[in-house]
């Protein structure tokens, strides 16, 4: 069974929106992951309303929340117009407060004029945390979600989904330093694909904000083992002539490395 991996968000922080983001995208973080028997999204950033046009057959869709930070989660929005049976959210309770009371809190009045409830699918919350495995049942064999602490304001999780004995693992928001290029080269070890937090380059990167480099992004890659790297999250001060000059650099030090374009879609 063909599995594919959809790019539909690709920037950090806020949506870009102008003619110099037209070829990489100016939406903020989201990736789906068709694996035949459903769809699996990594963060639900403003791409996610990209998927309503391509549902027809989908019975489930399952979201992993990597933190809540509205960039990652303000495609949620938009979930009464999806036509699915079935949509599960995962995510995890932070300071006390619950998964579920963390998106009522954000998502519904007064700040949009509808809530979780009034999604037509039926709609379930899960909370995980590091550490946790999940499994999602497919018709043939389960897909298995791992998670890993990510170092990052507010704190992220990290996720590697595995099938058919491949491997993809989603390690955005997490600033390297200390013993997390260890843990996360680990965590990612083996993986036919790494989707890398690449928000600053080497010369801009911000200490402290908990975002990496596409350098960092080709270190983990390599000590992982990795077959590829996707480039993305990237800061909406980049335009498109910028990114594309970064590429061709990040591409003569590992000729594997993409740069995420929103419409790619990846065989994996």
């Amino acid at each position: 069974m063909k599995t594919t991996l959809s790019v539909l968000g690709v920037r950090g922080a806020l949506p870009a929106a102008g003619g110099q983001y037209a070829e990489y995208g100016g939406n903020t973080s989201c990736f789906a992951l068709d694996y035949g028997d459903g769809l699996l999204c990594f963060d639900a950033g403003s791409g996610l309303p990209d998927l309503i046009g391509r549902l027809g057959g989908v019975r489930r869709l399952d979201i992993l929340i990597s933190h809540v930070h509205i960039d990652h989660i303000m495609g949620l929005y938009f979930l009464t117009a999806f036509k699915v049976p079935e949509i599960h959210l995962y995510g995890e309770a932070r300071q006390g407060v619950d998964f579920r009371r963390q998106l009522e809190s954000v998502i519904g009045q007064p700040y949009w004029p509808v809530g979780l409830e009034n999604v037509p699918a039926r709609i379930s919350l899960h909370e995980i945390a590091p550490g946790d495995q999940v499994v999602l049942p497919r018709g043939e064999g389960d897909l298995l979600v791992s998670t890993l602490r990510g170092n990052h304001p507010n704190e992220s999780l990290l996720f590697r989904a595995e099938l058919d004995g491949k491997r993809v693992t989603y390690a955005l928001d997490c600033e390297m330093g200390g013993d997390m290029d260890a843990r996360l080269a680990e965590f990612a070890r083996d993986s036919g694909l790494l989707i890398w937090d690449a928000n600053f380059t080497r010369a801009d990167k911000r200490p402290g904000w908990g975002h990496s480099t596409w350098e960092e992004g080709l270190a983990v890659a390599r000590a992982a083992g990795a077959e590829r790297v996707l480039m993305t999250h990237y800061s909406r001060n980049y335009t498109d002539s910028f990114l594309r000059e970064q590429e061709l650099l990040a591409k003569r030090e590992f000729s594997a490395c993409l740069f995420a374009r929103e419409g790619m879609v990846i065989d994996l």
